[in-house]
């Protein structure tokens, strides 16, 4: 039986995440900061790890804080010992404000900057050697591809999560040909989540958690490493391996959503690409 790390998995994407997995034959870590139930934030590792156990999976909570090195490390140690392996990390992690640099306090930037980007690092620091020693192991990021609308009126969360796909990218080259594969996955649409709920997001908009995590699903069930370094749009991606009905994923259904992202995204390569000597 494979096992799975969910990194914030207390609600939204992350919590549909760690039970699809889990519904899937996978035993999950379910890792967040939240192991209190509030008015505020709802859900916590103990409510998706009871949900996950109600339904006959196999899954342990694990408090959290991704702005903690040490609580990751003893986050991943910790699955692997329980279950006595690991086959997927996915880091869903996030902080985010969409605002202008000078809209941002340092304050806040540094909150994204340890949430979404520092917190991926320490996890991949910790998982790769594992993975990488016994030839196989997949990891998903929750991050975008990259071009410049992105960046529009939100500068400060881009640099953060532009990071992270930087990170896939790079990390790609360095992971070839070794059976582990690193991956992102952005959302087509929006996606219902507690915050879109406590901002009155008009529903019609919006597509359930649901598709992105099958999306995760599909990705860790691949039996190659062809998605290695690869930035991936969830709508896109199920397209490409065989799913074509996406109403069972719209939170109204008579609305389909509309697509928030671009439908063709630039390439980053350059005609040097496999120049041995161009190192810049």
């Amino acid at each position: 039986m494979k096992t799975a790390l969910v990194i914030g998995a207390s609600r939204g994407i992350g919590r549909q995440i760690a039970l699809t997995l889990a519904k899937n034959g996978y035993n999950l870590c379910v890792a967040a900061k939240t192991s209190e139930d509030s008015e505020k934030l709802p859900g916590t590792i103990h409510t998706v790890t009871k949900e996950i156990q109600e339904s006959g999976g196999n899954a342990i909570p694990v408090q959290c804080n991704a702005r903690s090195e040490s609580e990751i490390r003893q986050t991943v140690k910790t699955c692997i010992d329980h279950f006595g392996g690991l086959d997927v990390a996915v880091y869903n992690a996030g902080a985010i404000l969409w605002n202008k640099v000078m809209e941002t306090p340092f304050k806040r930037f540094d909150l994204m900057l340890d949430v979404n980007l520092r917190g991926a690092y320490v996890m991949l620091e910790e998982v790769l050697p594992y993975f990488t020693k016994k030839n196989s192991g997949k990891v998903i990021m929750v991050s975008p591809p990259i071009y410049s609308r992105f960046f529009k009126g939100k500068t400060p969360y881009s640099v953060s999560k532009i990071g992270v796909s930087i990170l896939v990218q790079g990390l790609g080259l360095e992971l070839k040909d070794t059976g582990v594969a690193v991956t992102s996955l952005w959302p087509a649409t929006a996606i219902r989540a507690h915050v879109t709920d406590v901002l009155g997001v008009d529903k019609k908009i919006m597509r359930k958690p649901d598709i992105f995590a099958d999306a995760c699903l599909k990705i860790a069930q691949e039996e190659s490493s062809r998605l290695n370094g690869q930035c991936l749009i969830d709508e896109d991606y199920l397209r490409s391996v065989g799913i074509t009905d996406f109403t069972q994923y719209r939170c109204v259904p008579e609305h389909e959503p509309p697509r928030m992202m671009p439908l063709k995204f630039p390439s980053l390569k350059v005609a040097e690409e496999d120049t041995v000597t161009a190192k810049l």
